[in-house]
C-alpha cells in the first residue's frame, strides 16, 4: 500500500512541477543588490612546464630522475585573503594579505579600495584597484545566489602570466546593522586543513610543498589544543601535539599563533565568516613560509 502510494506522489511530481520545490530565483543585479562586505580568497599562480622533461626530486646532481616530476621555470605561487565592504556607489575599502612568488605576507594588513566599474541586470561586471606597486588590476566577475557569492578571474594588469580564481561570500548586506565578532566566534572544535610550501633545512635555498591537518578544539578564551597531521615533502608527521591561541577582532579578522612540538611557532592571521563556521587564514613566518593558505571548517559548537 505504502509503495503504490510513493509511486502516485511520485508521477504527480513529474507531471505538475507546481509540487516540486521551487529553486530560489536569481534576481536582477545591481550596485545596491551587491553592496555589503565581503569576505573573500584568490588562488593560482604563473606557471610554465616542461611537458617533456623528466625533471629532479631535488635540483642537485645527485639526485636520481623522478620521471612523475615536469620541469617548472618562472613559478609565481600567489594567494591572497581579504575583506571588503562595498557601498551602493560601488566603492569597496578593506584590506588583505598576499603571498605571491618572493613576496610574503605581513603581520599587517594591507589597504585596498576596490572599484566596482560595471556591473549589469545579468550580474556580470568588472571591477579594479590599485596595488600599492602601481600596477592597476581589473577583474571579471560574476555574481551569484542573491549577490551571496561571486567569483572572479584577472582580465588584464600584474603580471602578463600570473592567474587566479577569486571566491568572495557576503558576511553583511549592506542596510544590516554590524555584526561583532568576539571570542564567541571561534569557540567550538574546528577541522583546518592547510597548502603551504616551505624552505627545506638541508637546501636552505629549495622550498617543498607542504600539506597538514589539525583537529583544534578552541576555548571561549581563545587557547585551542590538537593534533597535527602534516606531508612535508617526503617526510610525513603523524599525530604531533599542536596548540595556539587565537584573538579574534570585531570586524571578524583574527590574529593567531600555531606552535608545534619539536618546530616552532607560526603567526597567523585570518578572516571569519558565516558566524564563525569556517575560516580562511595564512600561516606568516618570513623567514621560512614562501606560501600559506588555510581553510578551517567547525564540526562542532
Amino acid at each position: 500500500m505504502h509503495t503504490k502510494i510513493q509511486r502516485v506522489l511520485f508521477a504527480v511530481l513529474l507531471i505538475c512541477p507546481g509540487f516540486a520545490p521551487a529553486a530560489r530565483a536569481q534576481g536582477k543585479c545591481s550596485l545596491a543588490t551587491f553592496a555589503g562586505t565581503y569576505v573573500s580568497f584568490d588562488r593560482g599562480s604563473s606557471l610554465i612546464i616542461d611537458l617533456e622533461s623528466q625533471g629532479v626530486l631535488l635540483p642537485t646532481p645527485t639526485a636520481p630522475k623522478n620521471p612523475l616530476a615536469w620541469e617548472a621555470r618562472g613559478i609565481v605561487p600567489f594567494v591572497n585573503i581579504a575583506q571588503v565592504t562595498y557601498t551602493p556607489d560601488g566603492v569597496g575599502n578593506g584590506y588583505f594579505w598576499m603571498f605571491a612568488g618572493t613576496a610574503g605576507a605581513t603581520l599587517e594588513p594591507i589597504p585596498l579600495q576596490i572599484n566596482v566599474t560595471e556591473l549589469n541586470e545579468d550580474c556580470t561586471g568588472k571591477f579594479q584597484y590599485t596595488l600599492p606597486s602601481g600596477s592597476t588590476i581589473v577583474e571579471r566577475f560574476i555574481v551569484f545566489d542573491n549577490g551571496s557569492q561571486y567569483r572572479s578571474i584577472p582580465a588584464s594588469g600584474g603580471i602578463p602570466t600570473l592567474t587566479w580564481i577569486g571566491n568572495g561570500q557576503r558576511i553583511r548586506k549592506y542596510s544590516e546593522p554590524v555584526h561583532s565578532c568576539g571570542p564567541q566566534t571561534a569557540h567550538g572544535t574546528y577541522l583546518m586543513t592547510c597548502e603551504n610550501i616551505l624552505r627545506t633545512v638541508p637546501f636552505p635555498t629549495k622550498a617543498v610543498a607542504d600539506t597538514l591537518m589539525l583537529r583544534m578544539d578552541v576555548s571561549m578564551g581563545g587557547d585551542y589544543t590538537g593534533l597535527l597531521y602534516e606531508r612535508f615533502g617526503m617526510t610525513f608527521i603523524d599525530a604531533r601535539p599542536a596548540w595556539g591561541n587565537i584573538s579574534v577582532n570585531p570586524d571578524c579578522s583574527f590574529d593567531g599563533t600555531l606552535s608545534i612540538q619539536d618546530a616552532g611557532t607560526l603567526q597567523k592571521r585570518g578572516l571569519f565568516l558565516n558566524e564563525g563556521k569556517e575560516f580562511y587564514s595564512m600561516g606568516i613566518n618570513l623567514d621560512g613560509i614562501k606560501y600559506s593558505f588555510c581553510q578551517g571548517t567547525r564540526i562542532e559548537k
